[in-house]
């Protein structure tokens, strides 16, 4: 369901979810953040308070970063030219939870983070800068308990949960009823008063702290139609988490939400980019989503997360990842790009990929944090950010149109200097000299043609 300004579905909301008033703010909707670009923060692994930099020992548990270091550090995140942050859920956790999906108390926030306070000047601080907060939300299952016990916990009783089993993945029932990790309790989402229930949190959350987009997560464990009533509940753009590379599977989940994380276009990108396959994988993706969801338009895009290895820990090439974080930024879909890709961070599998930022100091000097800034400030943000793509599709090589901009790809890797010659239909006047932002060499148009030299193996952004 898509929402507008001061929905009137939200207003109804009122007797349903909540006693309290409905507080009269602007509502986030589809349309608001079709042109936005998410920076991905584990709020524990960005910024401490006090600024220390001191490595974490254990990548399993607290690290220490909290909303007001994320305040300290906004401007890092505005000069990169994002106008989006993704933060980590926000209510009280089992022990060891710093990632904040092991929700105890739904009601309470975790202290670990910082205050009530502390999240509100958050988000005011991020909208002073222009920047949309997008919270992480988790409606499908709570935090492991101790030996059963429910004490404390907003479902506090175990008739509230589904009866532990594992789960069985070829098994769609299985899969909505059955305990992520073996030990997260399934909330019983069929029940009324548990959904009653998980509507409220969710638009308490909403309108106490002014988040503009939620993420929520594990999606396909949850009944498909509850999460109508969830996001009516939240009011704001969300974007929903399936883990699945089949178009036809995730674009399901469409129907009943704004938007997925565009999964299958990630499994086809580490094909490209990781595995060395052709672009016509790519390009063939690109042709069963469109034939699959209702908007690919409006799905968050990414190569990294806090679920996946990094890029960098599959494949070691720096040009590589340049070629598949330019996809991302000027490709199709709304850009969501993880902390530390600016640091060339190549951590492994969870808890591998969640390294603390504050090692890196928050060089913006470094290679790849200047390199993400050019492709936002100076060719995303001067864009109408319409895109047009497989203008040019070959085995290694890849074009496509963001706005006024020429973007060639290429899979060849750090060292590659390639001539290539891409066809540009009519999109580019013939005799027009283009200049690559990235490496700054020149080429000209001849006919429907550009032919040029790779630079290092680095992607090409020509701008008119």
């Amino acid at each position: 369901m898509k929402l507008s300004i001061l929905s009137l579905a939200s207003l109804l909301l009122t007797s349903i979810v909540s006693s309290h008033p409905v507080a009269i703010i602007k509502r986030a909707s589809v349309a608001d953040w079709r042109g936005r670009a998410i920076y991905q923060i584990l709020t524990d692994r960005f910024a401490r308070t006090d600024g220390s930099t001191s490595n974490c020992n254990n990548f399993s548990d607290y690290c220490g970063g909290t909303y007001r270091g994320i305040i300290n550090k906004l401007d890092y995140v505005a000069s990169l030219g994002f106008d989006a942050i993704w933060i980590s859920p926000i209510p009280k956790n089992s022990p060891g939870g710093y990632h904040g999906y092991w929700a105890t108390d739904f009601y309470s926030l975790n202290e670990h983070f910082g205050s009530s306070d502390d999240l509100k000047e958050l988000v005011n601080a991020a909208h002073a800068k222009g920047i949309y907060v997008m919270l992480d939300v988790v409606a499908n299952h709570a935090g492991p308990t101790n030996n059963g016990d429910y004490s404390g916990y907003t479902f506090d009783t175990s008739d509230r949960y589904h009866p532990q089993c594992k789960i069985n993945y070829s098994d769609q029932s299985s899969i909505e009823q059955c305990w992520v990790a073996d030990n997260l309790p399934d909330i019983n989402t069929e029940d009324g008063n548990n959904v009653n229930t998980l509507n409220d949190i969710v638009f308490k959350w909403v309108t106490t702290y002014g988040f503009d987009g939620i993420r929520i997560d594990t999606v396909k464990h949850v009944r498909k139609d509850f999460w109508r009533g969830y996001q009516a509940a939240a009011g704001v753009f969300a974007t929903g988490e399936v883990f699945d590379g089949n178009p036809l599977y995730v674009a399901d989940y469409q129907n009943y939400m704004d938007s997925l994380i565009n999964y299958p276009i990630y499994y086809a990108l580490d094909d490209v980019f990781v595995s060395g396959k052709g672009f016509d994988r790519l390009s063939a993706q690109r042709g069963a989503n469109f034939a699959a969801f209702k908007d690919v338009s409006i799905l968050p895009i990414f190569i990294d997360n806090h679920d996946n290895p990094r890029f960098l820990s599959k494949k070691n090439d720096i040009a590589l990842f340049k070629n598949a974080l330019t996809y991302v930024l000027l490709g199709e879909g709304i850009p969501s790009v993880y902390y530390g890709s600016e640091q060339a961070y190549a951590g492994g599998g969870d808890p591998g990929n969640r390294e603390p930022l504050w090692t890196s100091g928050f060089n913006t000097n470094s290679d790849m944090y200047g390199f993400i800034a050019n492709i936002n400030n100076n060719v995303r943000q001067k864009s109408d950010k319409s895109v047009y793509m497989d203008l040019d599709v070959q085995s290694n090589v890849y074009a496509f149109m963001h706005g006024s901009s020429l973007v060639v790809l290429n899979n060849y890797g750090s060292g590659a200097s390639n001539q290539v010659t891409v066809n540009v239909s009519n999109k580019v006047p013939n005799d027009r000299q283009l200049k690559d932002v990235v490496s700054g060499i020149t080429a000209t148009v001849s006919g429907t043609s550009l032919t040029f030299n790779i630079n290092n193996g680095l992607p090409a952004i020509f701008k008119m």
